[in-house]
């Protein structure tokens, strides 16, 4: 058996993402690949999307990311807090990982993108590559406090570890990631899409007439939407995740009532509405899907997902005003008056990063 040790980031579920569409073609070029999955990420999602992959799931935290308020807000306070809870006896916590990944006798250990496996692989020694499109270090940079000495120290701890790594693979988009001795560049990572077997205008009783949009803001939950000004909107439809099964109107449909998977859905849609976030936005151009956006402005990463979205897709941006109150359809209907551009998306990145893996899971 050839382990593969796969650390994964449970802030949100795009970095998760990021690594499925490799370790299904991983799978099909080293014999006898076994998958151990240490992330707080549920299996369900890993259940959805790997194919054939033998794989296990080590319910163990990785690293922090940040503390959010609903997707659209970091809180600075929490986030430190936890970041110097996580890192208080970080020797200990690092000698820990280490005998694991011994104990284990993976191969290859991937980070996306913690440093704790980093550190834990180096320690093991264990080859010991990073495959992201952002890094902790570079989140975290513009809430270092100068007055605050412990800011500094867990940063250095982060890019320390990070310099560990034999290389990072950069999926593009990527963001500049200094800490790492050693880069290499590839498109983007993008899960692949199967042929429909679900009609969504049917599942829902949607004429062709009326528009579909999905609101899709990754996997931290949405605090509040304005379900009373989507109900008025004649002539759109609206999905979302997470409502109360208690919630009820005509235009406004829980996504969990469908009985149809995710990928499917965000495939079929007119419109998804959401953060700059990697996975929808390089899902959305891959689709054609106009996407409607409302910026962080407080993420490393947005953006270069901003620009790849107007470079290769359709998209429109929402203000945050616009966005609680309900003021939406002028921006929707916008949206889809976009031409497609005529500059065709990179090529997906998914085969050169396993070009670049396969040596290091050679028997």
């Amino acid at each position: 058996m050839t382990v593969l040790w796969c650390s994964i980031s449970a802030h949100g579920f795009g970095h998760a993402a990021q690594l499925m569409p490799i370790l299904n073609e991983l799978d099909g070029v080293v014999d006898d690949l076994h998958v151990i999955l240490r992330t707080k990420v549920p299996a369900d999602f890993f259940q959805r999307h790997l194919q054939e992959v033998s794989w296990e799931l080590q319910d163990v935290q990785q690293d922090v990311g940040c503390v959010q308020r609903g997707p659209l807000d970091i809180d600075v306070v929490r986030t430190w807090e936890a970041y110097t809870e996580f890192h208080t006896d970080w020797k200990s916590r690092v000698e820990k990982e280490a005998q694991a990944i011994r104990l284990a006798r993976a191969s290859l250990v991937i980070s996306n993108i913690s440093p704790l496996a980093i550190a834990g692989a180096f320690q093991a020694k264990c080859p010991v590559v990073g495959v992201a499109s952002l890094s902790w270090d570079r989140v975290l940079e513009p809430y270092v406090q100068a007055d605050v000495p412990g800011h500094h120290v867990i940063l250095e701890i982060i890019r320390n570890s990070y310099a560990l790594a034999d290389s990072l693979i950069r999926l593009h988009p990527g963001i500049e990631m200094p800490a790492f001795r050693s880069i290499v560049d590839v498109g983007p990572s993008a899960l692949v899409r199967k042929p429909n077997g679900y009609d969504l205008r049917k599942s829902l009783e949607v004429g062709d007439q009326e528009l579909i949009v999905l609101i899709a803001f990754g996997g931290v939950p949405l605090n509040h939407l304005p379900l009373e000004q989507m109900a008025a909107m004649s002539g759109f439809h609206f999905l979302v995740s997470g409502l109360p099964s208690s919630i009820s109107y005509a235009r406004v449909h829980r996504v969990e009532n469908l009985e149809m998977p995710f990928g499917e859905i965000s495939q079929q849609v007119d419109i998804i509405m959401t953060k700059p976030g990697y996975g929808t936005v390089i899902a959305a151009v891959q689709d054609k899907t106009a996407l409607v956006y409302v910026r962080r402005k407080n993420f490393i990463d947005e953006q270069s997902l901003v620009d790849y979205t107007h470079r290769y897709g359709r998209g429109a941006e929402l203000s945050r005003d616009d966005f609680e109150s309900g003021n939406w359809e002028a921006t929707l209907r916008e949206v889809l008056a976009v031409e497609f551009p005529s500059e065709p998306p990179p090529s997906p990145g998914t085969g050169d990063v396993v070009r670049q893996l396969k040596p290091y899971l050679a028997c």
